[in-house]
């Protein structure tokens, strides 16, 4: 979730990359991050452009996981 809150809107392989996880393993997440209400799946012009982004619920979370891990690292 952090990955997206600093990068905004990515791709799916974008995020495969950075996570080092295998396509299964990261679709099954992300499914349960939207079923969650933590992502959103936007598709642009056409369904095979797909983008991952946080919703307002994600970036709240984010915001709260990094002041504590500020609040703690201190």
């Amino acid at each position: 979730m952090l990955f997206l809150f600093d990068s905004g809107e990515t791709t799916f392989t974008m995020l495969k990359k950075h996570l080092k996880v295998t396509s299964r393993a990261l679709s099954k997440k992300l499914k349960l991050l939207e079923t969650l209400g933590l992502v959103e799946r936007i598709a642009v012009d056409n369904p095979r452009k797909i983008f991952y982004t946080l919703s307002e619920r994600g970036k709240d979370i984010s915001q709260g996981i990094i002041a504590f891990s500020r609040k703690f690292s201190e």
